[in-house]
This record gives structure tokens, C-alpha cells and sequence, in this order.
């Protein structure tokens, strides 16, 4: 083959790994709404039209590394890909990750309020709709997307995938694997061991608060989280009144492929948003 037609296949591959990839938004921050000299980061895609529009909030779980909150589902094109289906997307860089202001303080109340800040900020610009939000979490992003749902009822959906949920039994399982330890770890050194602090940050403790219809992902082979937490979380939910729905997959851990868990989050998301 020819330089100049391996040339044009090279440039033809990266074109369509930039399309796939999709376009760059640019981050945006506000005062964290706890302390002005503090900043958090978000990124935003806006569908065509004026708004405002149907709003799905993106939450990211713990990275290694840079930490690149939220500028992870830039990178890999999620927020293109929902805005082209009329939604206006939003990831948002918990404390201590990308460029929004730490310490962390494992979905603390600082972790919260940075993202119920975010909310508040596209709602008074006339972007995100008042009465059609919904909020994905992975991981630790889970845990935040589910308290702040449980104290705001205006939330409409709730996607939670491979979170903990009950943190005092997390802490006390004498069974943990050594990815268990790992997180447990790193939620005492971020919000400490105290009974307060763990139930603070326990999501189960408040689901007969949360309204939004939810929907809760875990694998049954996760090391990282107990999938029968997911399942509590969902019981403990509708017997309370509410509307939520436990999908455990078998064949999976801690990481869900997209593929896989998208067949179940993209007609949710569309239901509860009316699309």
C-alpha cells in the first residue's frame, strides 16, 4: 500500500475515533454554595432548541490517578450522545476530583451540596427543567446520586450502578475482600469511622425520603459493593411508597459494560423523562 493511501486511512480512522469520541465542552464552575472561595467543576451539553430541557446529571465514581471528574464523560462522548437525544447532559466534578475544590468527603454533605449547587445554577439560567431531572451515579457517584435525590424531592429518576449503600454493615463485614478494605479505607480517612458519619452518608436510612422512580445496578460478582444492597435499597424503597427496581447481573462485578447496562438505563431514562 501506498504512503499516501496509508496517510488518508490514518487521518480517516481519527476522524471517526474523534466523532465516536465526540466534541469537547467546555468546563464551567460556580462558588461551591458551603464556602465562595471554593470552586466547582461541571460540563454541560445543551440539545438543539431553547431550553429548558428534560436534564440528566452525571456523577462520576473514585478515579486513580489525575482524577478527572466529570471530563470523563466528555472524553468519552456520554454527554454528546444524550444531548442528541434531547437531553441536556451534565457531569459534574465531585470535591477533590478534576478541578472542583476538595478535601473529599466520601458523598459528605460538601460532595452533595456541590451537586445540588450545579442544579440550582441551570435551573435559574433556564436550562434544566424543574420538574424532569435525573441523576446516574457509579460507584461512590451512586452514593451522592441517592442522597441528593433523598433530600430533593423535585429529583424525577434515579440511576444507581455498583454503589454501597448500608455503610455500617459495609464496615463491619468481617468477610471483606481486600477491594472492600480498600474502600472502606478510604471512607474513614475521608469522613471518619464515627456511627454519625456512616449513617450520614447511608442512603438506606433514607429511602422512605426518596420519590424519584430508581433504578439500581449492581453485578453479582462485584468485590467492591454487596449487591444485596442493592436489592434492600429498591425493597426498602417501594415499601415505602415509592417506585424502584433492583437488576442484579450475573455474569459481572464491579464494572458493568455500558453495552449491557445501557439496555436497561436507556428506556428507563426515557420513560421517566417522558421522552
Amino acid at each position: 500500500m501506498k504512503t499516501t493511501q496509508v496517510a488518508l486511512l490514518l487521518i480517516s480512522g481519527l476522524m471517526v475515533w474523534s466523532c465516536q469520541k465526540g466534541t469537547a465542552s467546555a468546563a464551567l464552575q460556580i462558588p461551591h454554595p458551603d464556602d465562595a472561595s471554593k470552586q466547582v467543576e461541571y460540563f454541560a451539553e445543551a440539545p438543539a432548541g431553547k431550553g429548558p430541557w428534560p436534564t440528566i446529571v452525571l456523577l462520576h465514581g473514585h478515579q486513580e490517578g489525575n482524577r478527572p471528574g466529570g471530563k470523563d464523560f466528555v472524553d468519552w462522548g456520554v454527554l454528546k450522545q444524550m444531548s442528541m437525544r434531547g437531553y441536556l447532559a451534565v457531569a459534574v466534578s465531585q470535591p477533590g476530583y478534576g478541578n472542583s475544590a476538595g478535601p473529599p468527603d466520601f458523598s459528605g454533605a460538601f460532595t452533595q451540596h456541590a451537586v445540588t449547587g450545579v442544579i440550582a445554577k441551570l435551573r435559574a439560567d433556564g436550562q434544566a427543567s424543574p420538574h424532569k431531572l435525573l441523576i446516574e451515579g457509579i460507584s461512590r457517584g451512586a452514593l451522592t446520586a441517592g442522597l441528593v435525590a433523598a433530600h430533593d424531592p423535585s429529583v424525577s429518576g434515579l440511576v444507581l450502578i455498583s454503589g454501597v449503600y448500608d455503610l455500617p454493615a459495609f464496615v463491619a463485614d468481617s468477610t471483606a475482600s481486600t477491594e472492600k478494605s480498600m474502600v472502606v479505607k478510604s471512607l474513614i480517612a475521608e469522613a471518619g469511622a464515627t456511627a454519625d458519619a456512616l449513617n450520614a452518608r447511608s442512603v438506606l436510612r433514607f429511602a422512605s425520603s426518596i420519590k424519584a422512580s430508581s433504578l439500581i445496578l449492581n453485578g453479582a460478582k462485584d468485590d467492591r459493593t454487596d449487591p444485596g444492597q442493592a436489592r434492600a435499597l429498591a425493597e426498602q424503597i417501594t415499601r415505602s411508597g415509592g417506585n424502584a427496581k433492583a437488576i442484579i447481573y450475573p455474569d459481572f462485578g464491579h464494572h458493568i459494560p455500558v453495552d449491557v447496562r445501557n439496555k436497561d438505563i436507556d428506556p428507563f431514562i426515557d420513560r421517566v423523562l417522558g421522552k
